[in-house]
């Protein structure tokens, strides 16, 4: 008997016995549906991970004032935090960077337009590589210009839900609202975008310069914004600038340099590991429902003892018969490997569906892409879990004596 043989008579099996046959392999379903279902779901966290961080720029590199991570007892001497000299201390020792962009926050309670108000706006003080950066684009009007940012013009672009909750339905470029008692023209409405389920819908972007004659006083900034040039890696730009705050600093270490990349490779390394761990619990469920196939086989050779016992005496060798009940076995295995992958897609439909109706985590939902290497990993793992559970049943088949297999009843 060949293999192909084997498999249909495997089928014919399963179909003469599909209840039997479906609680047998309901183990190894649940097992590869587990597992595919894992898979998918990290899948589509890392893909929503990468594609929040394109919208920033993957390669976009931070500089913070972080004193915190000096050591202990450790003072910060004269540093009391980022000015604006320090942009220009990285623009000309670090050769590595393209873009090196200031940023300010500006501690406004409270937006007013006439009798209506919005409180907790968030302002942005920067130029215009701070607006690339941040991939700020306006649906009405425009951005500030390079101008406007050296004669310290009181504009800005708000979002649309300080647009709206200000000024309705009126056109807003033009009107001059009060932010923190200074009066500003409205130039632009920013386009609204989401990162992480957080919207910029509060949001006003002014001139850095602005807001540190305005509000902040002084060249202090918040933090600094980089990226590398073209063919330089972020980490060697990460590097060239924690060398240079080293010697602007004593190496004193209050800076804290970090880059929208390894944020994002930590993330997704997190997200791989914890997919790992789940995936190898789940397929702790292709271990019992291997058992189960085990039990099952045993039964089956149990009830064809004389089939066994006939096709020995017309012939047959171990080897035949220890190949068809491995196949069958694996059969088995297989069959449940595939209908568990075909349920994981299923419902990897639904949560795609599921989320993009309710809008989570973001307006796209979240995309779970089936995972046809490890559906198929695990499918072919469910078939090596039929073969190693099934060639101890298969074996004592082949064993079986002619005589006493037909003399049983």
């Amino acid at each position: 008997m060949s293999v192909f043989q084997s498999v249909l008579v495997a089928l014919d099996m399963l179909r003469l016995h599909k209840l039997r046959a479906f609680l047998t392999m309901f183990g190894v379903i649940i097992g590869v549906m587990a597992v595919t279902m894992t898979v998918m779901i990290s899948n589509g966290f890392q893909t929503y991970m990468t594609n929040q961080f394109s919208k920033i720029g993957a390669k976009t590199i931070t500089i913070v004032f972080d004193p915190g991570f000096r050591q202990r007892g450790q003072s910060v001497g004269n540093l009391d935090g980022l000015r604006y000299a320090d942009v220009k201390m990285l623009r000309e020792r670090c050769s590595s960077l393209d873009i090196i962009s200031p940023s300010v926050m500006v501690p406004a309670e409270k937006v007013v337009f006439n009798d209506k108000t919005l409180d907790k706006p968030r302002v942005y003080g920067g130029n215009l590589d701070n607006l690339k950066l941040n991939a700020v684009e306006v649906e009405e009007g425009r951005l500030y210009t390079q101008e406007e940012i050296d004669g310290r013009a009181n504009v800005g672009v708000i979002g649309t839900d300080v647009r709206d909750q200000l000024f309705g339905k009126e056109k807003a470029v033009g009107k001059l609202l009060t932010l923190s008692g200074v009066t500003v023209e409205v130039i632009g409405v920013a386009k609204k975008q989401t990162i992480f389920g957080d919207s910029n819908g509060k949001d006003i972007y002014i001139p850095f310069t602005s807001a540190q004659s305005k509000w902040i006083g002084g060249d202090k900034i918040a933090y600094i914004q980089a990226t590398p040039k073209a063919g330089v890696k972020p980490e060697d730009a990460m590097d060239d600038i924690w060398k240079a705050l080293m010697i602007k600093s004593q190496n004193r270490k209050v800076y804290r340099v970090d880059s929208a990349e390894s944020i994002l490779s930590v993330f997704n390394s997190l997200i791989s590991s914890a997919g790992l761990l789940l995936s190898a619990i789940a397929a702790l469920s292709l271990l019992v429902g291997g058992i189960g196939i085990m039990n099952i086989m045993l039964v089956s050779v149990t009830e064809r003892t004389r089939e066994i016992g006939l096709r020995k005496a017309l012939g047959a060798r171990r080897g035949t018969i220890l190949l068809q009940f491995v196949v069958e076995s694996a059969t088995l295995s297989l069959v449940g490997g595939l209908i568990g992958m075909a349920i994981a897609y299923s419902f990897g439909s639904v949560v795609t569906v599921m989320t993009q109706q309710f809008k989570w985590p973001n307006e796209g939902g979240l995309a779970t892409p089936f995972p046809v290497s490890a559906a198929a990993g695990a499918m072919m793992f469910s078939a090596f879990i039929g073969v190693v559970f099934g060639f101890y049943p298969a074996l004592s088949a082949s064993r079986l004596d002619p005589i006493v297999a037909l003399r049983r009843e």
